[in-house]
Protein backbone atom coordinates (compact mmCIF):
# COMPACT_ATOMS: atom_id res chain seq x y z
CA UNK A 1 0.00 0.00 0.00
CA UNK A 2 2.76 2.40 0.89
CA UNK A 3 4.51 1.51 -2.36
CA UNK A 4 1.42 2.45 -4.40
CA UNK A 5 1.05 5.70 -2.49
CA UNK A 6 4.66 6.59 -3.30
CA UNK A 7 4.05 5.97 -7.03
CA UNK A 8 0.89 8.11 -7.01
CA UNK A 9 2.67 10.89 -5.16
CA UNK A 10 5.55 10.71 -7.63
CA UNK A 11 3.18 11.11 -10.58
CA UNK A 12 1.53 14.15 -8.95
CA UNK A 13 4.89 15.77 -8.33
CA UNK A 14 5.90 15.12 -11.93
CA UNK A 15 2.70 16.69 -13.29
CA UNK A 16 3.07 19.72 -11.03
CA UNK A 17 6.63 20.11 -12.17
CA UNK A 18 5.59 19.99 -15.82
CA UNK A 19 2.24 21.79 -16.14
CA UNK A 20 2.55 21.78 -19.93
CA UNK A 21 2.13 17.99 -19.93
CA UNK A 22 -1.15 18.32 -18.06
CA UNK A 23 -2.31 21.17 -20.31
CA UNK A 24 -1.52 19.19 -23.46
CA UNK A 25 -3.48 16.22 -22.19
CA UNK A 26 -6.45 18.48 -21.46
CA UNK A 27 -6.35 20.06 -24.93
CA UNK A 28 -6.24 16.64 -26.56
CA UNK A 29 -9.17 15.47 -24.47
CA UNK A 30 -11.24 18.57 -25.28
CA UNK A 31 -10.58 18.20 -29.01
CA UNK A 32 -11.55 14.54 -29.01
CA UNK A 33 -14.88 15.33 -27.32
CA UNK A 34 -15.76 17.94 -29.94
CA UNK A 35 -14.65 15.65 -32.76
CA UNK A 36 -16.87 12.88 -31.38
CA UNK A 37 -19.81 15.31 -31.43
CA UNK A 38 -19.06 16.13 -35.08
CA UNK A 39 -18.85 12.45 -36.02
CA UNK A 40 -22.12 11.74 -34.19
CA UNK A 41 -23.79 14.53 -36.18
CA UNK A 42 -22.55 13.04 -39.46
CA UNK A 43 -23.97 9.68 -38.39
CA UNK A 44 -27.51 10.99 -37.93
CA UNK A 45 -29.42 12.19 -40.98
CA UNK A 46 -32.21 13.37 -38.67
CA UNK A 47 -29.84 15.54 -36.61
CA UNK A 48 -28.35 17.02 -39.79
CA UNK A 49 -31.76 18.44 -40.70
CA UNK A 50 -31.65 20.77 -37.67
CA UNK A 51 -29.53 23.86 -38.22
CA UNK A 52 -28.87 24.38 -34.51
CA UNK A 53 -27.07 21.01 -34.31
CA UNK A 54 -24.53 22.16 -36.89
CA UNK A 55 -24.14 25.58 -35.29
CA UNK A 56 -23.54 24.02 -31.87
CA UNK A 57 -20.64 21.92 -33.17
CA UNK A 58 -19.24 24.83 -35.20
CA UNK A 59 -19.33 27.15 -32.18
CA UNK A 60 -17.40 24.65 -30.08
CA UNK A 61 -14.79 24.12 -32.79
CA UNK A 62 -14.30 27.83 -33.38
CA UNK A 63 -14.08 28.53 -29.64
CA UNK A 64 -11.53 25.76 -29.25
CA UNK A 65 -9.40 27.14 -32.10
CA UNK A 66 -9.60 30.74 -30.79
CA UNK A 67 -8.78 29.95 -27.15
CA UNK A 68 -6.08 27.37 -27.79
CA UNK A 69 -2.89 29.37 -27.17
CA UNK A 70 -0.61 26.37 -27.53
CA UNK A 71 -1.69 25.84 -31.13
CA UNK A 72 -2.10 22.12 -30.47
CA UNK A 73 -4.87 20.67 -32.65
CA UNK A 74 -5.79 24.16 -33.83
CA UNK A 75 -5.43 23.24 -37.49
CA UNK A 76 -7.56 20.14 -36.94
CA UNK A 77 -10.28 22.23 -35.30
CA UNK A 78 -10.28 24.83 -38.09
CA UNK A 79 -10.44 22.11 -40.70
CA UNK A 80 -13.41 20.47 -38.98
CA UNK A 81 -15.08 23.87 -38.68
CA UNK A 82 -14.74 24.26 -42.44
CA UNK A 83 -16.15 20.78 -42.99
CA UNK A 84 -19.05 21.56 -40.66
CA UNK A 85 -19.88 24.81 -42.48
CA UNK A 86 -19.56 22.88 -45.74
CA UNK A 87 -21.98 20.21 -44.48
CA UNK A 88 -24.41 22.83 -43.22
CA UNK A 89 -24.37 24.57 -46.60
CA UNK A 90 -25.42 21.32 -48.27
CA UNK A 91 -28.21 20.83 -45.75
CA UNK A 92 -29.44 24.42 -45.80
CA UNK A 93 -28.80 25.40 -49.39
CA UNK A 94 -27.58 28.82 -48.18
CA UNK A 95 -24.72 30.40 -50.06
CA UNK A 96 -23.66 32.33 -46.92
CA UNK A 97 -22.93 29.00 -45.17
CA UNK A 98 -20.80 27.95 -48.13
CA UNK A 99 -18.88 31.25 -47.94
CA UNK A 100 -18.13 30.64 -44.26
CA UNK A 101 -16.76 27.23 -45.20
CA UNK A 102 -14.53 28.95 -47.77
CA UNK A 103 -13.29 31.39 -45.12
CA UNK A 104 -12.44 28.56 -42.72
CA UNK A 105 -10.56 26.63 -45.42
CA UNK A 106 -8.66 29.76 -46.55
CA UNK A 107 -7.69 30.68 -42.97
CA UNK A 108 -6.36 27.20 -42.34
CA UNK A 109 -4.16 27.27 -45.46
CA UNK A 110 -2.89 30.75 -44.61
CA UNK A 111 -2.18 30.18 -40.90
CA UNK A 112 -0.93 26.59 -41.14
CA UNK A 113 0.71 26.13 -44.56
CA UNK A 114 2.75 23.20 -43.23
CA UNK A 115 -0.31 21.32 -41.94
CA UNK A 116 -1.16 18.15 -43.82
CA UNK A 117 -4.78 19.38 -43.82
CA UNK A 118 -4.16 22.60 -45.75
CA UNK A 119 -4.07 21.02 -49.19
CA UNK A 120 -7.29 19.12 -48.42
CA UNK A 121 -8.91 22.37 -47.32
CA UNK A 122 -8.04 24.13 -50.57
CA UNK A 123 -9.32 21.19 -52.65
CA UNK A 124 -12.64 21.43 -50.81
CA UNK A 125 -12.63 25.21 -51.29
CA UNK A 126 -12.24 24.69 -55.04
CA UNK A 127 -15.19 22.29 -55.04
CA UNK A 128 -17.37 24.90 -53.35
CA UNK A 129 -16.24 27.54 -55.84
CA UNK A 130 -17.21 25.30 -58.75
CA UNK A 131 -20.37 23.67 -57.49
CA UNK A 132 -21.97 26.40 -55.40
CA UNK A 133 -20.78 29.59 -57.08
CA UNK A 134 -19.83 28.33 -60.58
CA UNK A 135 -16.58 30.29 -60.19
CA UNK A 136 -14.02 28.39 -62.25
CA UNK A 137 -11.39 31.12 -61.90
CA UNK A 138 -11.52 30.94 -58.08
CA UNK A 139 -11.26 27.15 -58.23
CA UNK A 140 -8.21 27.47 -60.49
CA UNK A 141 -6.51 29.72 -57.94
CA UNK A 142 -7.21 27.31 -55.08
CA UNK A 143 -5.66 24.43 -57.03
CA UNK A 144 -2.73 26.70 -57.95
CA UNK A 145 -2.13 27.44 -54.24
CA UNK A 146 -1.82 23.73 -53.53
CA UNK A 147 0.86 23.34 -56.19
CA UNK A 148 2.82 26.55 -55.49
CA UNK A 149 2.19 27.87 -51.96
CA UNK A 150 2.16 24.66 -49.94
CA UNK A 151 4.80 22.00 -49.43
CA UNK A 152 4.20 18.85 -51.52
CA UNK A 153 1.41 16.82 -49.93
CA UNK A 154 -0.87 13.90 -50.70
CA UNK A 155 -3.24 16.15 -52.70
CA UNK A 156 -0.57 17.57 -55.00
CA UNK A 157 -1.21 15.17 -57.87
CA UNK A 158 -4.95 15.72 -57.62
CA UNK A 159 -4.53 19.50 -57.70
CA UNK A 160 -2.22 19.27 -60.71
CA UNK A 161 -4.70 17.07 -62.53
CA UNK A 162 -7.55 19.47 -61.88
CA UNK A 163 -5.42 22.42 -62.92
CA UNK A 164 -4.99 20.85 -66.35
CA UNK A 165 -8.75 20.65 -66.75
CA UNK A 166 -9.09 24.34 -65.88
CA UNK A 167 -5.98 25.44 -67.78
CA UNK A 168 -7.99 27.68 -70.10
CA UNK A 169 -8.95 29.79 -67.09
CA UNK A 170 -5.39 30.64 -66.09
CA UNK A 171 -4.75 34.39 -65.69
CA UNK A 172 -4.18 35.85 -69.14
CA UNK A 173 -1.02 37.88 -69.90
CA UNK A 174 -1.38 41.65 -69.77
CA UNK A 175 -1.59 42.46 -73.50
CA UNK A 176 -3.86 44.75 -75.41
CA UNK A 177 -6.89 43.20 -76.99
CA UNK A 178 -9.57 44.68 -79.20
CA UNK A 179 -12.55 46.19 -77.48
CA UNK A 180 -14.97 43.95 -79.35
CA UNK A 181 -17.33 42.07 -77.01
CA UNK A 182 -16.66 38.38 -76.59
CA UNK A 183 -19.00 36.10 -78.48
CA UNK A 184 -20.82 33.54 -76.43
CA UNK A 185 -20.89 29.98 -77.63
CA UNK A 186 -24.07 29.16 -79.44
CA UNK A 187 -26.52 27.27 -77.24
CA UNK A 188 -28.37 24.35 -78.79
CA UNK A 189 -31.02 24.07 -76.12
CA UNK A 190 -32.26 24.69 -72.62
CA UNK A 191 -32.82 22.71 -69.43
CA UNK A 192 -36.45 23.60 -68.80
CA UNK A 193 -37.34 21.55 -65.71
CA UNK A 194 -36.01 19.06 -63.16
CA UNK A 195 -38.36 16.41 -61.82
CA UNK A 196 -37.70 13.88 -59.05
CA UNK A 197 -39.29 10.60 -58.06
CA UNK A 198 -38.07 8.54 -55.10
CA UNK A 199 -38.49 4.94 -54.00
CA UNK A 200 -36.81 2.98 -51.19
CA UNK A 201 -34.34 1.45 -53.67
CA UNK A 202 -33.58 4.22 -56.10
CA UNK A 203 -34.18 7.82 -57.06
CA UNK A 204 -35.03 8.93 -60.59
CA UNK A 205 -34.23 12.47 -61.77
CA UNK A 206 -35.68 13.60 -65.09
CA UNK A 207 -34.09 16.57 -66.87
CA UNK A 208 -36.62 18.06 -69.26
CA UNK A 209 -34.95 19.61 -72.32
CA UNK A 210 -36.13 21.98 -75.02
CA UNK A 211 -34.35 19.91 -77.67
CA UNK A 212 -31.91 17.02 -78.07
CA UNK A 213 -28.79 17.97 -76.08
CA UNK A 214 -25.55 16.02 -75.71
CA UNK A 215 -24.54 15.17 -72.16
CA UNK A 216 -21.58 13.81 -70.19
CA UNK A 217 -22.13 11.93 -66.89
CA UNK A 218 -19.45 11.89 -64.18
CA UNK A 219 -19.09 10.54 -60.66
CA UNK A 220 -17.00 11.70 -57.69
CA UNK A 221 -16.42 9.37 -54.75
CA UNK A 222 -14.94 10.04 -51.34
CA UNK A 223 -16.63 11.13 -48.13
CA UNK A 224 -19.17 13.24 -50.03
CA UNK A 225 -20.07 11.28 -53.18
CA UNK A 226 -21.66 13.12 -56.07
CA UNK A 227 -22.88 12.48 -59.58
CA UNK A 228 -22.91 15.34 -62.03
CA UNK A 229 -24.14 15.59 -65.59
CA UNK A 230 -22.84 18.26 -67.96
CA UNK A 231 -25.34 19.34 -70.61
CA UNK A 232 -23.30 20.58 -73.56
CA UNK A 233 -24.21 23.83 -75.32
CA UNK A 234 -27.18 24.27 -73.01
CA UNK A 235 -28.40 26.83 -70.52
CA UNK A 236 -30.76 26.88 -67.55
CA UNK A 237 -34.28 28.18 -67.85
CA UNK A 238 -34.70 31.28 -65.72
CA UNK A 239 -37.28 29.72 -63.39
CA UNK A 240 -35.21 26.68 -62.35
CA UNK A 241 -34.03 26.82 -58.75
CA UNK A 242 -30.29 26.48 -58.33
CA UNK A 243 -30.81 24.09 -55.42
CA UNK A 244 -33.51 21.50 -54.87
CA UNK A 245 -33.66 19.42 -51.71
CA UNK A 246 -34.48 15.74 -51.97
CA UNK A 247 -33.26 13.99 -48.79
CA UNK A 248 -34.77 10.60 -49.59
CA UNK A 249 -31.90 8.54 -48.17
CA UNK A 250 -30.14 8.31 -51.55
CA UNK A 251 -29.94 11.86 -52.94
CA UNK A 252 -29.70 14.75 -50.49
CA UNK A 253 -30.06 17.60 -52.94
CA UNK A 254 -29.78 18.61 -56.60
CA UNK A 255 -27.81 21.68 -57.68
CA UNK A 256 -27.78 23.21 -61.13
CA UNK A 257 -25.94 26.12 -62.69
CA UNK A 258 -24.59 27.51 -65.95
CA UNK A 259 -21.01 26.35 -65.52
CA UNK A 260 -19.62 28.40 -68.38
CA UNK A 261 -20.58 29.57 -71.87
CA UNK A 262 -20.77 26.03 -73.17
CA UNK A 263 -22.08 23.87 -70.32
CA UNK A 264 -24.88 23.58 -67.80
CA UNK A 265 -24.09 21.30 -64.86
CA UNK A 266 -26.56 19.35 -62.73
CA UNK A 267 -25.01 17.98 -59.52
CA UNK A 268 -26.58 15.24 -57.38
CA UNK A 269 -25.25 15.21 -53.81
CA UNK A 270 -25.54 11.63 -52.55
CA UNK A 271 -25.86 10.28 -49.03
CA UNK A 272 -23.86 7.22 -50.08
CA UNK A 273 -22.14 6.08 -53.25
CA UNK A 274 -24.05 3.54 -55.33
CA UNK A 275 -24.59 2.51 -58.90
CA UNK A 276 -26.20 4.89 -61.34
CA UNK A 277 -27.46 4.95 -64.90
CA UNK A 278 -27.97 7.87 -67.29
CA UNK A 279 -29.94 7.56 -70.50
CA UNK A 280 -31.82 9.65 -73.03
CA UNK A 281 -35.53 9.63 -73.89
CA UNK A 282 -37.07 11.39 -76.86
CA UNK A 283 -40.41 12.86 -77.89
CA UNK A 284 -40.17 14.91 -75.72
CA UNK A 285 -36.42 15.17 -75.12
CA UNK A 286 -35.23 14.21 -71.65
CA UNK A 287 -32.17 12.91 -69.83
CA UNK A 288 -32.98 10.43 -67.06
CA UNK A 289 -30.66 9.74 -64.12
CA UNK A 290 -31.33 6.66 -61.98
CA UNK A 291 -29.37 6.46 -58.71
CA UNK A 292 -29.63 3.31 -56.66
CA UNK A 293 -28.63 2.28 -53.16
CA UNK A 294 -25.71 -0.14 -53.05
CA UNK A 295 -26.80 -3.69 -52.38
CA UNK A 296 -26.35 -5.00 -48.84
CA UNK A 297 -22.82 -6.26 -48.34
CA UNK A 298 -21.21 -4.05 -50.95
CA UNK A 299 -18.71 -1.32 -50.32
CA UNK A 300 -19.74 2.26 -50.88
CA UNK A 301 -17.66 2.63 -53.99
CA UNK A 302 -18.43 -0.67 -55.64
CA UNK A 303 -21.78 0.16 -57.19
CA UNK A 304 -22.90 -3.37 -58.09
CA UNK A 305 -21.67 -6.19 -55.84
CA UNK A 306 -19.85 -9.14 -57.37
CA UNK A 307 -21.14 -12.60 -56.63
CA UNK A 308 -18.56 -15.02 -55.33
CA UNK A 309 -18.72 -17.28 -58.33
CA UNK A 310 -20.39 -15.24 -61.05
CA UNK A 311 -20.38 -17.02 -64.36
CA UNK A 312 -20.30 -15.40 -67.79
CA UNK A 313 -24.09 -15.50 -68.11
CA UNK A 314 -24.94 -14.79 -64.45
CA UNK A 315 -26.58 -11.53 -63.51
CA UNK A 316 -23.60 -10.46 -61.40
CA UNK A 317 -21.17 -11.40 -64.15
CA UNK A 318 -23.05 -9.47 -66.81
CA UNK A 319 -23.65 -6.31 -64.81
CA UNK A 320 -20.09 -6.11 -63.51
CA UNK A 321 -18.59 -6.09 -67.00
CA UNK A 322 -19.28 -2.34 -67.19
CA UNK A 323 -17.27 -0.05 -64.87
CA UNK A 324 -19.26 2.31 -62.66
CA UNK A 325 -17.65 5.37 -64.19
CA UNK A 326 -19.33 4.48 -67.48
CA UNK A 327 -22.82 3.16 -66.67
CA UNK A 328 -24.45 0.86 -69.20
CA UNK A 329 -26.87 2.36 -71.69
CA UNK A 330 -30.17 0.60 -72.13
CA UNK A 331 -29.75 -2.19 -74.62
CA UNK A 332 -32.48 -2.70 -77.22
CA UNK A 333 -32.12 -6.16 -78.76
CA UNK A 334 -31.18 -6.14 -82.43
CA UNK A 335 -32.65 -9.31 -83.86
CA UNK A 336 -30.55 -11.30 -86.27
CA UNK A 337 -31.70 -13.38 -89.22
CA UNK A 338 -33.19 -15.95 -86.90
CA UNK A 339 -36.66 -14.59 -86.21
CA UNK A 340 -38.90 -15.42 -83.26
CA UNK A 341 -37.99 -15.81 -79.60
CA UNK A 342 -34.29 -16.57 -79.15
CA UNK A 343 -33.60 -15.61 -75.52
CA UNK A 344 -35.93 -15.40 -72.50
CA UNK A 345 -34.97 -14.16 -69.02
CA UNK A 346 -36.98 -15.76 -66.21
CA UNK A 347 -37.03 -13.89 -62.91
CA UNK A 348 -37.79 -15.65 -59.62
CA UNK A 349 -39.40 -12.99 -57.45
CA UNK A 350 -37.78 -11.83 -54.19
CA UNK A 351 -34.85 -13.78 -52.68
CA UNK A 352 -32.20 -13.53 -49.97
CA UNK A 353 -33.13 -11.07 -47.25
CA UNK A 354 -36.45 -10.44 -49.03
CA UNK A 355 -38.71 -13.49 -48.46
CA UNK A 356 -41.70 -11.98 -50.24
CA UNK A 357 -45.13 -12.98 -48.97
CA UNK A 358 -45.29 -15.74 -46.33
CA UNK A 359 -48.19 -18.21 -46.09
CA UNK A 360 -50.01 -19.36 -42.97
CA UNK A 361 -47.86 -22.52 -42.92
CA UNK A 362 -44.64 -20.46 -43.25
CA UNK A 363 -44.22 -21.10 -46.99
CA UNK A 364 -42.05 -18.32 -48.40
CA UNK A 365 -42.73 -16.74 -51.76
CA UNK A 366 -39.00 -16.57 -52.60
CA UNK A 367 -38.69 -20.36 -52.31
CA UNK A 368 -41.64 -21.38 -54.48
CA UNK A 369 -40.85 -18.80 -57.17
CA UNK A 370 -37.28 -20.09 -57.44
CA UNK A 371 -38.48 -23.70 -57.76
CA UNK A 372 -41.03 -22.65 -60.39
CA UNK A 373 -38.48 -20.52 -62.29
CA UNK A 374 -36.15 -23.49 -62.67
CA UNK A 375 -39.00 -25.67 -63.96
CA UNK A 376 -40.11 -22.92 -66.35
CA UNK A 377 -36.56 -22.61 -67.73
CA UNK A 378 -36.49 -26.35 -68.51
CA UNK A 379 -39.93 -26.21 -70.11
CA UNK A 380 -39.07 -23.18 -72.24
CA UNK A 381 -35.85 -24.70 -73.54
CA UNK A 382 -37.71 -27.87 -74.48
CA UNK A 383 -40.89 -26.29 -75.80
CA UNK A 384 -39.48 -23.28 -77.67
CA UNK A 385 -35.93 -24.45 -78.40
CA UNK A 386 -34.58 -21.13 -77.14
CA UNK A 387 -31.96 -19.96 -74.68
CA UNK A 388 -33.20 -19.23 -71.14
CA UNK A 389 -31.35 -17.35 -68.39
CA UNK A 390 -32.39 -16.97 -64.75
CA UNK A 391 -31.88 -13.73 -62.84
CA UNK A 392 -31.12 -15.89 -59.80
CA UNK A 393 -30.54 -19.62 -59.48
CA UNK A 394 -30.18 -19.68 -55.69
CA UNK A 395 -31.44 -17.86 -52.61
CA UNK A 396 -29.83 -14.45 -53.06
CA UNK A 397 -31.10 -10.89 -52.86
CA UNK A 398 -31.24 -8.86 -56.06
CA UNK A 399 -32.42 -5.25 -56.28
CA UNK A 400 -35.53 -4.98 -58.43
CA UNK A 401 -33.92 -2.67 -60.99
CA UNK A 402 -31.02 -5.05 -61.63
CA UNK A 403 -33.34 -7.78 -62.91
CA UNK A 404 -34.52 -5.91 -66.00
CA UNK A 405 -31.04 -4.34 -66.32
CA UNK A 406 -29.73 -7.88 -66.72
CA UNK A 407 -32.38 -8.70 -69.31
CA UNK A 408 -31.50 -5.54 -71.22
CA UNK A 409 -27.80 -6.28 -71.10
CA UNK A 410 -28.06 -9.83 -72.44
CA UNK A 411 -30.49 -8.74 -75.17
CA UNK A 412 -33.49 -10.81 -74.03
CA UNK A 413 -36.56 -11.07 -76.24
CA UNK A 414 -38.93 -11.61 -73.28
CA UNK A 415 -38.83 -11.04 -69.51
CA UNK A 416 -41.06 -13.18 -67.25
CA UNK A 417 -41.17 -12.43 -63.50
CA UNK A 418 -42.79 -15.12 -61.31
CA UNK A 419 -44.55 -14.30 -58.04
CA UNK A 420 -47.08 -15.61 -55.53
CA UNK A 421 -49.93 -13.29 -54.59
CA UNK A 422 -51.10 -12.39 -51.09
CA UNK A 423 -54.10 -10.70 -49.52
CA UNK A 424 -55.39 -9.82 -46.07
CA UNK A 425 -58.53 -11.67 -47.16
CA UNK A 426 -57.53 -15.30 -46.59
CA UNK A 427 -60.33 -16.47 -48.92
CA UNK A 428 -58.90 -14.61 -51.94
CA UNK A 429 -57.55 -16.95 -54.63
CA UNK A 430 -56.86 -17.13 -58.34
CA UNK A 431 -54.43 -16.32 -61.16
CA UNK A 432 -53.57 -12.92 -62.61
CA UNK A 433 -50.92 -11.49 -64.92
CA UNK A 434 -49.62 -7.91 -64.94
CA UNK A 435 -47.78 -5.69 -67.39
CA UNK A 436 -46.24 -2.27 -66.82
CA UNK A 437 -48.63 0.64 -67.12
CA UNK A 438 -50.73 2.97 -65.02
CA UNK A 439 -52.81 0.96 -62.54
CA UNK A 440 -56.53 1.09 -63.21
CA UNK A 441 -57.87 0.17 -59.79
CA UNK A 442 -56.99 0.07 -56.11
CA UNK A 443 -56.45 -3.69 -56.10
CA UNK A 444 -53.77 -3.47 -58.81
CA UNK A 445 -52.11 -0.61 -56.92
CA UNK A 446 -52.09 -2.68 -53.72
CA UNK A 447 -50.38 -5.59 -55.50
CA UNK A 448 -47.81 -3.18 -56.97
CA UNK A 449 -47.16 -1.66 -53.54
CA UNK A 450 -46.58 -5.11 -52.01
CA UNK A 451 -44.28 -6.35 -54.78
CA UNK A 452 -42.40 -3.02 -54.84
CA UNK A 453 -42.03 -2.90 -51.08
CA UNK A 454 -43.58 0.59 -51.03
CA UNK A 455 -46.71 2.36 -49.86
CA UNK A 456 -49.81 3.11 -51.92
CA UNK A 457 -48.83 6.79 -51.87
CA UNK A 458 -45.44 5.96 -53.38
CA UNK A 459 -47.15 3.87 -56.08
CA UNK A 460 -49.25 6.92 -56.91
CA UNK A 461 -46.07 8.98 -57.22
CA UNK A 462 -44.53 6.31 -59.44
CA UNK A 463 -47.39 6.55 -61.91
CA UNK A 464 -46.37 10.11 -62.72
CA UNK A 465 -42.91 9.00 -63.79
CA UNK A 466 -44.27 6.18 -65.95
CA UNK A 467 -45.02 8.67 -68.70
CA UNK A 468 -41.24 9.00 -69.06
CA UNK A 469 -40.91 5.26 -69.58
CA UNK A 470 -43.54 4.67 -72.22
CA UNK A 471 -41.08 5.41 -75.03
CA UNK A 472 -38.78 2.68 -73.74
CA UNK A 473 -41.24 0.01 -72.62
CA UNK A 474 -43.03 -2.17 -75.15
CA UNK A 475 -46.46 -1.68 -73.61
CA UNK A 476 -48.59 -3.09 -76.43
CA UNK A 477 -46.45 -6.21 -76.83
CA UNK A 478 -46.39 -6.71 -73.06
CA UNK A 479 -50.19 -6.45 -72.97
CA UNK A 480 -50.54 -9.15 -75.64
CA UNK A 481 -47.99 -11.37 -73.89
CA UNK A 482 -49.82 -11.01 -70.57
CA UNK A 483 -53.16 -11.85 -72.20
CA UNK A 484 -51.82 -15.01 -73.87
CA UNK A 485 -50.11 -16.25 -70.70
CA UNK A 486 -53.19 -15.55 -68.55
CA UNK A 487 -55.56 -17.32 -70.94
CA UNK A 488 -53.22 -20.30 -71.29
CA UNK A 489 -52.86 -20.72 -67.52
CA UNK A 490 -56.62 -20.66 -66.93
CA UNK A 491 -57.38 -22.92 -69.89
CA UNK A 492 -54.62 -25.46 -69.10
CA UNK A 493 -54.95 -25.57 -65.29
CA UNK A 494 -58.76 -25.71 -64.95
CA UNK A 495 -59.13 -29.35 -66.04
CA UNK A 496 -56.34 -30.43 -63.71
CA UNK A 497 -57.08 -28.49 -60.50
CA UNK A 498 -60.22 -27.49 -58.68
CA UNK A 499 -61.29 -23.88 -58.20
CA UNK A 500 -59.01 -22.17 -60.71
CA UNK A 501 -60.18 -18.55 -60.78
CA UNK A 502 -59.39 -16.16 -63.64
CA UNK A 503 -58.57 -12.73 -62.17
CA UNK A 504 -57.61 -11.45 -65.61
CA UNK A 505 -54.87 -9.24 -67.00
CA UNK A 506 -54.08 -6.07 -65.08
CA UNK A 507 -51.84 -3.05 -65.41
CA UNK A 508 -49.57 -1.77 -62.66
CA UNK A 509 -46.44 0.30 -61.91
CA UNK A 510 -44.10 -2.52 -60.87
CA UNK A 511 -40.46 -1.69 -60.12
CA UNK A 512 -39.30 -5.07 -61.37
CA UNK A 513 -40.65 -4.25 -64.86
CA UNK A 514 -39.32 -0.69 -65.04
CA UNK A 515 -36.73 -0.06 -67.72
CA UNK A 516 -37.27 -3.29 -69.64
CA UNK A 517 -36.74 -2.81 -73.38
CA UNK A 518 -38.50 -6.05 -74.31
CA UNK A 519 -42.07 -7.34 -73.68
CA UNK A 520 -42.22 -8.10 -69.96
CA UNK A 521 -44.86 -9.41 -67.56
CA UNK A 522 -45.30 -10.28 -63.91
CA UNK A 523 -47.21 -13.52 -63.24
CA UNK A 524 -49.02 -14.06 -59.93
CA UNK A 525 -49.24 -17.85 -59.98
CA UNK A 526 -51.51 -18.31 -56.92
CA UNK A 527 -52.35 -16.77 -53.52
CA UNK A 528 -49.84 -17.92 -50.92
CA UNK A 529 -52.12 -16.36 -48.29
CA UNK A 530 -54.86 -18.85 -49.20
CA UNK A 531 -54.47 -22.15 -47.35
CA UNK A 532 -55.48 -24.30 -50.34
CA UNK A 533 -53.31 -22.46 -52.85
CA UNK A 534 -50.34 -22.27 -50.45
CA UNK A 535 -50.38 -26.07 -50.25
CA UNK A 536 -50.71 -26.26 -54.05
CA UNK A 537 -47.78 -23.90 -54.65
CA UNK A 538 -45.39 -26.20 -52.81
CA UNK A 539 -46.12 -29.24 -55.00
CA UNK A 540 -43.94 -30.25 -57.91
CA UNK A 541 -47.02 -31.08 -59.99
CA UNK A 542 -48.56 -27.60 -59.73
CA UNK A 543 -45.22 -25.88 -60.38
CA UNK A 544 -44.63 -27.94 -63.52
CA UNK A 545 -48.19 -27.41 -64.81
CA UNK A 546 -47.89 -23.63 -64.35
CA UNK A 547 -44.57 -23.72 -66.23
CA UNK A 548 -46.12 -25.71 -69.10
CA UNK A 549 -49.08 -23.30 -69.22
CA UNK A 550 -46.76 -20.29 -69.49
CA UNK A 551 -44.88 -22.00 -72.34
CA UNK A 552 -48.20 -22.47 -74.16
CA UNK A 553 -49.03 -18.82 -73.62
CA UNK A 554 -45.67 -17.71 -75.04
CA UNK A 555 -46.20 -19.98 -78.06
CA UNK A 556 -49.57 -18.33 -78.68
CA UNK A 557 -47.98 -14.90 -78.28
CA UNK A 558 -45.25 -15.78 -80.80
CA UNK A 559 -47.82 -17.00 -83.28
CA UNK A 560 -49.81 -13.78 -82.81
CA UNK A 561 -46.71 -11.65 -83.41
CA UNK A 562 -45.91 -13.63 -86.56
CA UNK A 563 -49.45 -13.16 -87.86
CA UNK A 564 -49.28 -9.42 -87.22
CA UNK A 565 -45.86 -9.23 -88.92
CA UNK A 566 -47.16 -10.94 -92.07
CA UNK A 567 -50.09 -8.52 -92.49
Amino acid sequence: MKYCQKITLGILILLLAFPSVLAAATVEQDYKKIREEYIALLGSSQAQRQRHNWLKVIARLEKFAASNRSGQRKDDAQFLAGRAWHGLSRASGRSEDARKALTAYENLAREFPDSNLSDDALIYAAEIALETFSDSAAAYNYYLQVTTDLPPGDMLAEAQSRLKRLATLAPAPAIEVSAQPAKKAAKSGQLTNIRVWSSPEYTRIVLDLSSKIEFEPHQLGGAEPRIYVDLLQAELASDIQDRQRVKDGIVSQIRSSNLDNSRTRVVLDLTTAGEYQVFRLENPDRVVIDVRKPATGTTASSGTSKAAAAGKDSIAGILNEVPLSKPPALHVPQHNKKSGINLIVVDAGHGGKDPGAVGRNKTREKDVTLQMAKKLAVALRKGLNCKVLLTRSDDRFLPLHSRTAYANKVGADLFISLHANASTNRKAYGLETYYLNLSKNKQAAEVAARENGTSLEEVSNLEAILFDLMANAKINESSRLAAEIQQAMVRYLKPKFSRIKDLGVRQGPFHVLLGATMPSVLVETAFISNRREEKRLKTKVYQEKVAQAIVRGIKEYTATVDRVARK
